[in-house]
């Protein structure tokens, strides 16, 4: 039984340091995968990942639009998730005025990760979503949101 005992905690170590290996990473998902009513109006949610300690954790988001061909850029707050840690979601902005590209930074101590997310309609392209393991810059920030804007 010690052996059983012992082989289960050494690849629970195992299993735990390759995750932490990995680094921060960002995952996106639908808003009912929020599984809160408080979410159901959302464009989407996400999971930061490989963080150790929660409580170190920063998390920022901005609209990026491109009304009229002139770049704007608003603050987002992102709503982190009831009993969900690490989990955020992303409304709906009111007057989003071309709502375009989610930009995504997630800070963990030492570490970044980032993702730049575009919205069609009232929910965001899975497909054109990209996730970073970095902030995202201006000029990726810029090179996403063109792509999107045609």
């Amino acid at each position: 039984m010690d052996l059983v005992k012992h082989t289960r905690l050494l690849a629970l170590a195992f299993v735990s340091s390759s995750l932490f290996a990995q680094g921060l990473s960002i995952t996106v998902g639908n808003a009912v995968a929020g599984q809160t009513p408080m979410m159901k109006s959302a464009l989407f949610v996400f999971r930061v990942n490989g963080c150790a300690d929660l409580s170190k954790l920063q998390v920022s988001a901005s609209n990026e639009a491109m009304p009229g061909g002139t770049r704007r850029s608003t603050q987002l707050q992102p709503v982190s998730l009831p009993n969900q840690p690490g989990v955020y979601g992303i409304q709906y902005p009111g007057d989003a005025g071309g709502t375009l590209l989610i930009a995504i930074t997630a800070n963990c101590q030492n570490e970044a990760a980032g993702a730049l997310v575009p919205i069609a309609g009232r929910g965001f392209v899975r497909e054109s979503t990209q996730l970073l393991t970095h902030a995202p810059s201006q000029a990726e920030i810029e090179t996403a949101l063109k792509s999107v804007a045609h």
